[in-house]
């Protein structure tokens, strides 16, 4: 009977991977369709605008920041910066030199501290809203290198009074530092390319990124502000505003170079703030979309957004499953006689992710003849990355919708661009021994998922159990490890 249960409830998680699946190749299609150039406007007026950058114990990229932002080309008399600085560590004196520097030179540039990190990220930003003086607010995380035209490129956007966002293109300055970077780039490539723009040229909701991008001032303040009750501050003021009417803008063409985690710990870090903050924006967003006046597509794509991270559940399941339903099959416990769908159905969500992945990646390449060359091998360190990551991001998108409160746990950067670059300090993360403890147990899991493929000789099968080896010998034993290849 338990066998029965777990098969049919193997299946309807299948079907739910299908529609899902379906969607992002809807919008696949679209943004195959779309316009990826967008129309030069020149400014006439220089509206004042106020770059905010939110740092916490930065210290090994806030220099390169703050020197690359006052490159932006835009009157110095239309320009403020804002240096929203929680750190506790030596990044504030890094600052207060780099603040004194430029003063002298006639930028308007602040260095803003509080008493205490309440809030963190959002509480930041929300601190400074009432003393910025632009009408308009860029931000950008600590890692980013801003394109000197970058103000020049989104500012003219703002012409149409509708927009209140305009998000530019995140590019990676570290893709090809190693087998992680590039894995994050396919991963990343995608979300700009086929969901940003298929969800734009389809009229549905997009997001901005929390970096890299210009609000309208009125706009946050219209949609209640920035709310630090959730880890993705981003998302949730993205949708609050796309519901009270706002419009956002996605440039494709205008690139804004950002560093890459290096390690498997610090993706692991990203990945779980980003996870768990999306079923947080589920319980407090869902409902509002729904009862908007918005359009039943936005409605549906922006809650396909919006449980985006709870597919980890579903993956993570099947992960634990699919093996035990394999092996069963072949014991002839189960059988597919009156569910003869599910295998196409299997096949069609394998095939989807790759051929989504594949043209997502492909979209931006620049020398697309080399990405088809490595695409494959680069696609499965993806899948293994992921998978590696599942079951630390099973736990934060439960926390999530159960409403555990949990700190804003920053990416590590290390301003390492090129491999003969020298790691100078580490980052410490938080012990996770019981968990360990289950990621060895699901690799010894993945041993015996590959050892069954092999010994029915199912290709598909043990290249499965490889995949959840490699994956979780990776988080084990080397999360830590700075790979340079």
């Amino acid at each position: 009977m338990l066998i029965h249960i777990i098969f049919y409830f193997w299946m309807m998680l299948n079907i739910v991977l299908f529609i899902y699946a379906s969607l992002e190749i809807t919008l696949m299609i679209y943004a195959l369709f779309s316009k990826k150039k967008n129309t030069t406007v020149e400014l006439s007026t220089y509206p004042k605008v106020t770059i905010q950058l939110p740092v916490y114990n930065e210290k090994f990229v806030v220099e390169r920041l703050i020197d690359s932002v006052v490159k932006i080309e835009y009157p110095i008399d239309s320009l403020e910066i804002q240096i929203l600085d929680d750190s506790t560590d030596e990044t504030s004196e890094i600052i207060t030199t780099k603040v004194i520097q430029y003063i002298k030179l006639g930028f308007n540039i602040k260095h803003i501290r509080r008493e205490n990190r309440v809030g963190f990220k959002a509480g930041a930003l929300d601190f400074a809203m009432p003393i910025s003086e632009g009408q308009f607010i860029a931000i950008f995380d600590a890692d980013f290198i801003p394109d000197p035209l970058f103000l020049k490129n989104t500012i003219p956007h703002f012409n149409n009074p509708k927009i209140g966002v305009v998000q530019t293109r995140w590019t990676h300055i570290n893709e090809k530092f190693s087998f992680i970077t590039r894995a994050q780039a396919i991963m990343l490539n995608t979300h700009f390319s086929i969901e940003h723009l298929g969800r734009t040229s389809s009229g549905a909701f997009i997001n901005f990124n929390g970096t890299a991008g210009v609000w309208r001032k009125r706009c946050i303040e219209d949609a209640g502000g920035w709310q630090a009750d959730t880890l993705t501050e981003d998302l949730d003021l993205s949708f609050r505003a796309q519901i009270k009417g706002w419009k956002f803008k996605y440039l494709f063409d205008t690139e804004s170079p950002a560093e890459l985690p290096i390690t498997l710990d610090a993706y692991k870090t990203q990945q779980f703030r980003w996870s768990k903050g999306s079923a947080e924006c589920v319980r407090k967003n869902t409902k509002l979309l729904w009862a908007s006046k918005s359009t039943f597509w936005s409605k549906l794509i922006g809650t396909a957004h919006l449980v985006n991270s709870s597919i980890f559940i579903i993956v993570f399941f099947l992960i634990l499953t699919s093996p035990i339903v394999f092996w069963l099959s072949k014991q002839g416990l189960i059988h597919y006689s009156n569910s003869n769908i599910i295998p196409y159905i299997s096949l069609f969500i394998t095939v989807s992710i790759a051929v989504m992945f594949f043209t997502g990646h492909l979209i931006i390449a620049k020398n697309k003849w080399r990405e088809i060359l490595f695409f494959l091998p680069n696609f499965y360190m993806f899948l293994a990355m992921s998978i590696s990551i599942s079951l630390y991001m099973v736990i934060g998108v439960i926390e999530g919708y159960i409403g555990k409160v949990s700190e804003f746990v920053r990416t590590p950067k290390f301003n390492i661009i090129s491999n003969s670059a020298t790691l100078k300090q580490n980052y410490t993360f938080k012990k996770e021994d019981n968990i360990l403890v289950f990621e060895l147990l699901i690799l010894c899991y993945g041993v015996f998922a590959f050892a069954i493929g092999l010994n029915y000789q199912d290709l598909l099968m043990a290249n499965y159990g490889f995949i959840i080896t490699l994956g979780f010998t990776l988080k084990v034993f080397f999360s830590k490890y700075v790979f340079r290849f």
